[in-house]
């Protein structure tokens, strides 16, 4: 399995397995606005953007041809990094989402971030399990915070396991 970043050629298929992973746990509070954030077009728009507060970078894991997951990072000048979105093809093998975890976690220490944060949806169990899994844990909770109905937990993670104190 290879880690890598996103080609235009991979949009596509990144978008749909974004698209299954987001329609899996919202049901029928998935919207088009959503499918939006999602579009081939979009994925390649944001698939590397640098900024004066810092940078974002798609990475997917592919098994020879075939594309399994794609996950989303940024990392800010403050230090304080971010886990934007991951989706892996359910049909994939195991331990695709832990790859790009990893690469994740090497993208965030060569931009010497401190820490991490993220959300998720609170009844998105898998989602929380791979999180928490990865070292992430809950910081807060937000109702109705993306859409109504759909509360969400705040997750954090510091890099250096020392709690960052």
């Amino acid at each position: 399995m290879q880690i890598r970043t996103l080609d235009a050629k991979d949009a596509e298929r990144a978008s749909a397995i974004l698209i299954a992973a987001f329609r899996g746990f919202l049901g029928e509070r998935f919207d088009e606005g959503t499918a939006a954030h999602f579009q081939p077009g979009e994925l390649i728009r944001t698939a590397h953007v640098e900024d004066p507060f810092g940078v974002s970078q798609i990475f997917v894991a592919e098994d020879g041809a075939r594309l399994l997951g794609v996950v989303r990072v940024t990392a800010r000048t403050s230090g304080l990094g971010m886990f934007d979105y991951v989706g892996v093809d359910p049909d994939g093998p195991p331990g695709v989402g832990s790859l790009l975890m990893a690469r994740a976690e090497a993208f965030w220490a060569e931009h010497k971030q401190r820490k991490i944060d993220t959300c998720v949806s609170a009844h998105n169990k898998r989602a929380l399990r791979y999180y928490l899994k990865h070292d992430f844990i809950p910081e807060g909770y937000r109702r109705d915070h993306f859409r109504e109905g759909v509360d969400e937990i705040i997750l954090g993670r510091f890099l250096n396991k020392g709690g960052g104190r």
